[in-house]
């Protein structure tokens, strides 16, 4: 098995390319445009540039999306169809608001289609409802959208998202409970690793030994951070084995994916 890594083109700077290609084994790496972060920025991604960066990796991604063009469902239309004639085979992007009958038409030259404009819209999840009975039993990829229920019943060929370095952001734990992962402060996780020996296994074999181990953990963010993504890799294992959902978990940096790579190693040599 490997890490399910994604990462826009704007942050792909040396580094984090250098990272990936030197643990290419390990990771299962997708590459997004990076239009919506550009678009939000104000500094639209050029397709020439896109397409000459993902010609120049050292490294094969495990897939790539188009270039979308935020709120131009034409524009993306025609950079999908220029990239297939440049001989490229990137995931197509449905985006909410396009006629439903795009999606058919992306199906028939794609295994996979994406479906965007789900991150912090109102009434995305009515959207997806909606949006899956069109896709039937077809390979879909939510993007930036991770909701377990969700997950659980529509059982997404893959999915994204960045909300689980939300936890360390505000100094909260992420923690597997069950099926599913949740935010918790301090004190549950004090109360957690006192009532449950399978938890305290679990914190062991982060070096945690003791309750005091989790005030420490909590005034240290690099450790916090480590923390948080140690449980969502386990998380993402999970869901992996359990639902055959290909989770990715969208990562800015080499330094966190360098660490997302050696938890990744620890969570499977002690699950």
């Amino acid at each position: 098995m490997k890490a399910n890594i994604l990462a826009a083109y704007p942050y792909m700077k040396k580094p984090l390319v250098d990272v990936i290609n030197e643990h290419k084994n390990n990771v299962r790496f997708l590459l997004d445009s990076g239009a919506f972060t550009a678009w939000k920025a104000g500094k639209p991604v050029a397709l020439d540039d896109y397409c000459r960066f993902i010609e120049s990796l050292p490294f094969e991604p495990w897939r790539y999306f188009m270039l979308d063009v935020i709120g131009d469902p034409a524009a993306t239309m025609r950079n999908y169809e220029t990239m297939l004639k440049r001989g490229f085979n990137p995931i197509p992007i449905f985006t909410r608001g396009e006629d439903p009958s795009v999606l058919d038409d992306y199906y028939k030259t794609s295994d996979l289609v994406a479906i965007g404009g789900l991150v912090g819209t109102p009434g995305n999840k009515g959207f997806v409802k909606g949006i899956m009975e069109k896709v039937g039993g077809r390979r879909v990829h939510w993007l930036g959208f991770f909701d377990c229920n969700f997950v659980k019943h529509y059982r997404p060929y893959s999915c994204d998202s960045s909300t689980w370095k939300v936890g360390a952001t505000f100094k909260n734990f992420n923690v597997v409970d069950g099926s599913k992962i949740r935010q918790v402060n301090q004190r549950v996780m004090v109360k957690m690793f006192e009532e449950s020996a399978n938890f305290r296994h679990q914190l062991n074999a982060f070096g945690i030994i003791n309750a005091r181990g989790l005030v420490d953990l909590k005034n240290d963010a690099k450790q916090l951070n480590e923390f948080n993504i140690y449980q969502t890799l386990k998380f993402q294992k999970l869901v992996q084995d359990k639902l055959q959902v290909k989770y990715f978990l969208a990562m800015t940096d080499s330094n966190t994916v360098q660490t997302a790579i050696r938890r990744f190693k620890q969570c499977h040599s002690t699950s």
